[in-house]
């Protein structure tokens, strides 16, 4: 596992007019179903991925072509796996799920297709030689069915074995956070949960991301999740969200970083009809911004084939 290791920021970009900062909105899914649960799952997990994930994942995908955004898909390779799934309790259709993919394959928008996995295995956990079965039955899915493997979303965020990511030919990553909420975490569990709440509840604005270079595979932070709107998060007004990606945007395009917004599918599951149209107010909102010059919509693989120019800003240590 590579861990407190220091960074080199790839930097800040200019739309080139007098010097004014074009930010960059990214938007990530990890899209896995079941086996994003697949450690502790319920019957009420296997209903939800079976019933919820592809009308949802449907609904996406339009909202994505209406407003000609393309987003970096993190798929776990077991749903193209029907033998994967056959080890699985409860249907097939929780853990498999081909229908999906080729859905976003056949998009008017051009979606990046990235990898959560092979079997959503967690990095920080698992030997080198675990790692690396895992990155090449993954590998091996996606050069099956004609999928890139450029982009890799560590699964639950647990980074580890960056070197074979680079191995396997993975150019880019994802798995820590950036913001003030993170850094409360470092004071413990109870704190992180207290500032996670606060910061959903408040218009504070996201913290801009940047992309930084981690031996040989980029690194693209996390600025905000969409989250879900089940228990106390209910309790979320939609405007505060959407204040808050608006602010994050903004922000981004101050400083020239990276809005790096994700989420699961399974953050639809709740309030789904509320969730898509706070969805889709952003899509329209950044969708405008990139039409003035003042957004760059990008996957996250293309921070490899294209870095963000500018000066160096510094280093942060990464755990």
């Amino acid at each position: 596992m590579t861990a407190h290791r220091q960074p080199d920021f790839i930097g800040h970009s200019s739309n080139g007019t007098r010097g004014r900062m074009t930010g960059k909105l990214t938007i990530s899914i990890d899209l896995e179903l079941a086996w994003g649960v697949w450690d502790h799952v319920t019957g009420d997990d296997l209903a939800l991925a079976e019933e919820a994930d592809r009308v949802i994942c449907a609904a996406l995908i339009e909202l994505f072509e209406r407003f000609g955004v393309p987003v970096t898909w993190a798929v776990v390779a077991a749903l193209l796996d029907r033998s994967s799934a056959a080890t699985r309790p409860g249907n097939a259709a929780a853990w498999y799920a081909p229908d999906i993919i080729e859905r976003l394959v056949k998009s008017k928008v051009a979606h990046e297709i990235g990898s959560h996995s092979g079997r959503h295995l967690y990095f920080d956990r698992l030997s080198a030689s675990e790692a690396r079965d895992d990155l090449e039955f993954a590998k091996d899915v996606h050069r099956a069915n004609g999928l890139a493997f450029q982009s890799f979303v560590f699964p639950r965020g647990a980074p580890g074995h960056l070197d074979l990511l680079a191995e396997a030919g993975l150019r880019t990553c994802n798995f820590a956070d950036v913001g003030w909420v993170e850094t409360a975490r470092h004071a413990g569990q109870a704190a992180g949960r207290v500032a996670n709440l606060v910061d959903k509840l408040l218009p504070i604005p996201p913290h801009p991301a940047q992309p930084e270079k981690l031996g040989n595979v980029i690194h693209i932070p996390k600025s905000m999740l969409l989250m879900g709107r089940n228990g106390v998060r209910r309790f979320v007004l939609p405007a505060v969200t959407r204040r808050k990606m608006r602010l994050g945007l903004e922000r981004a395009r101050r400083s020239g970083g990276i809005f790096h917004l994700w989420f699961h599918p399974s953050n639809f599951y709740y309030r789904r009809e509320e969730q898509l149209a706070t969805l889709a107010w952003f899509l329209e909102y950044a969708a405008k911004e990139a039409s003035l010059g003042h957004t760059e919509i990008r996957t996250m693989g293309s921070y490899a084939a294209k870095p963000a120019r500018s000066e160096a800003a510094g280093a942060r240590a990464v755990a």
